[in-house]
């Protein structure tokens, strides 16, 4: 309709107040759409004239959004981020209207220009107006989940087709046929529910007898399913043939032709303003009762959508913890650790009991893990009647929903989380050495910190793994075990597999669905493949939100570029390793401390 066309102007800027909403939008309505192009222009003047929430531009592949419309009061800084998901939920119309215009940017590819050139202005609005539930049917139909997203809008938008400036040339007949093709039709399009145009129907079967309508829905259904690639001439016949089915049930309704109604009435004085009126009644009626079944019905589908992906996150937690708990078995059994260099061209060469200022090195170590051990706190999440928390806006107006129809119940609307804190929490750390052969000059200062992280965290009660990773996987130090020795072992392979090494050490450990003081350590150039790189950035991530801290020690000839490459913008903590094994053992245990006592606040 009126907010779908072609416009070369560009007429309000975005309020600086509003950039960072209307940036969302932008990536929301490409999204939704499946373009890449299209940019969004939202403000409180946007699109006065037409009166719609939103509309879109194919020419300047532009969707306008007035906020005043689409979000009420709300004010900017009080909106999250629109590609969230619960944020979707607590503005349904407002998302309703950016999903319905991303559905034309999608949908809506035949030429308005040439329908313009090739129809009558009737029948080029035929089209349109045809057009308008069609793609919303296809909106629904490849996500049925945005589908209560259009009903919370869809009278909203047909109230702005619908004004009185636009509605006042037209006849009675066409009134009450326009008002058909944009309530009825979007109840064959499965985007409203038969109840919600009980209060429009007195007015459409005034004038329109049941066999017309049953004409009329015979077009806007076959419509529904064309596509205009290579439909666009059948489009134009059903466009036309509305028309003039329209026509003729007007002038069977004694009604003068199109262009001899006298004075702009309406097509018959004051019957045509008594109509119009009539309409914008009732449209308002139901506009106020959709809206307010479709907050409940957003309300209940959040609530399902939400169990679900907690159902699925629960399984597939479940099925990536079976996974690391079998790589830790294969790693880390007694077979393994017979032959633990198997797979790779890493040898053993020197075995030796820990020297004095390793000794050292492990209490003063064992003094910062023990200081940086912090209060680990359970999260728990409840709902209330009356505050303090956050008030969900969907429970309020599903209560209200549920009083308007006399059911009595009490909901919560007040959500909160309580946090309670746990003293002196178990210290868990896993460290994975890179073997590759650019780690050669690493390897005897890690020999001695293996040592020293052994006795340090055995003696802060706390369980420490390690593995090394090259071409294979293998174990220097099982979760439980304490090393009686220093192990130098050789740096010679060509790859590193860091994806099995995380998995094997988080099997072992339970670092990622863990509890308490949990820390990763990895040394490293992070010289890696394409694919492991990935991964080990993947993992990295997966440790800042599940609440383990992270310490990557640069190692070897690039060392020093993994600073940037795996650190930059995360809570991992860097440090560039030296040569001998006090300087080596003194940054873990600083770096230690540093990277619990930020995963600790973080979880707070």
């Amino acid at each position: 309709m009126s907010h779908f066309g072609n416009n070369t102007k560009i007429e309000i800027k975005t309020p600086d107040e509003w950039l960072k909403v209307g940036s969302q939008i932008g990536q929301l309505v490409n999204n939704w759409s499946m373009r890449t192009d299209l940019v969004a222009h939202i403000g409180e003047r946007i699109g006065e004239e037409h009166g719609a929430p939103a509309a879109y531009n194919p020419r300047m592949a532009e969707v306008e959004v007035n906020t005043k419309v689409a979000f009420g009061n709300a004010q900017p800084k009080f909106i999250g981020d629109l590609n969230q998901r619960d944020q979707q939920f607590e503005f349904p119309k407002a998302c309703g209207a950016i999903f319905h215009e991303s559905c034309h940017a999608r949908f809506s590819t035949w030429d308005l220009e040439k329908s313009a050139r090739e129809l009558t202005a009737a029948q080029n609005e035929a089209l349109h107006l045809l057009e308008e539930s069609r793609i919303e049917r296809l909106g629904a139909v490849t996500m049925p989940g945005n589908r209560v997203f259009l009903r919370s809008c869809a009278l909203e938008i047909v109230l702005a087709d619908m004004s009185d400036e636009k509605i006042a040339s037209m006849t009675s007949t066409r009134q009450v046929a326009t008002l058909a093709g944009l309530t009825y039709a979007r109840v064959t399009a499965g985007v409203l529910e038969d109840e919600d145009i009980d209060a429009l129907r007195p007015q459409v079967e005034s004038l329109i007898p049941e066999e017309t309508l049953e004409k009329m829905r015979a077009i806007w259904t076959e419509f529904q399913f064309l596509n205009p690639d290579y439909d666009e001439p059948r489009m134009y016949e059903l466009a036309i043939e509305w028309d003039r089915i329209v026509e003729e049930t007007a002038k069977e309704n004694g009604e003068p032709e199109r262009g001899e109604e006298s004075g702009g009435s309406g097509g018959g004085g004051s019957l045509g303003e008594a109509i119009a009126g009539a309409i914008a009644d009732a449209l308002k009626e139901a506009q106020e009762d959709t809206e307010l079944n479709a907050q409940g019905e957003a309300f209940d589908q959040q609530t399902r959508e939400e169990g679900e992906a907690e159902a699925k996150a629960r399984q597939s937690k479940g099925e990536e913890r079976k996974k690391h708990k079998d790589q830790a078995h294969k790693i880390f059994s007694k077979g393994h650790s017979e032959d633990p260099t198997k797979g790779t061209n890493s040898k053993l060469t020197e075995r030796r009991q820990p020297n004095s200022p390793e000794r050292v090195a492990a209490v003063m170590i064992s003094r910062a893990l023990d200081k940086a051990k912090y209060r680990d706190r359970e999260r728990t999440q409840t709902a209330s009647v009356t505050p303090p928390g956050r008030l969900r806006t969907r429970a309020l107006v599903q209560g209200h929903a549920l009083r308007e129809k006399n059911v009595m119940t009490q909901t919560e609307p007040w959500r909160k989380v309580q946090r309670k804190q746990v003293d002196d929490p178990t210290l868990t750390v896993g460290v994975m050495v890179d073997i590759s052969g650019s780690m050669s000059s690493a390897m005897n200062p890690m020999a001695s910190a293996a040592w020293i992280l052994s006795e340090a965290v055995k003696r802060v009660q706390g369980k420490v793994g390690m593995v090394y990773y090259g071409n294979a996987v293998f174990p220097t130090l099982a979760p439980g075990q304490h090393l009686d020795e220093v192990k130098v072992y050789t740096a010679e392979d060509g790859t590193e597999k860091f994806d099995s090494a995380f998995q094997a050490l988080d099997g072992a450990l339970d670092l990622l669905s863990g509890s308490g003081a949990r820390l990763l350590v990895v040394v490293s150039d992070g010289e890696y493949t394409p694919d492991e790189r990935n991964k080990a950035k993947a993992w990295i991530e997966r440790c800042r939100r599940d609440g383990v801290g992270v310490l990557w020690i640069g190692a070897g000839y690039y060392g020093e570029g993994a600073k940037d490459s795996y650190c930059a913008g995360t809570d991992a903590s860097f440090v560039r390793m030296g040569e001998s094994a006090t300087e080596v053992s003194m940054a873990i245990g600083k770096a230690a401390e540093q990277a619990l006592t930020t995963a600790g606040s973080r979880r707070g």
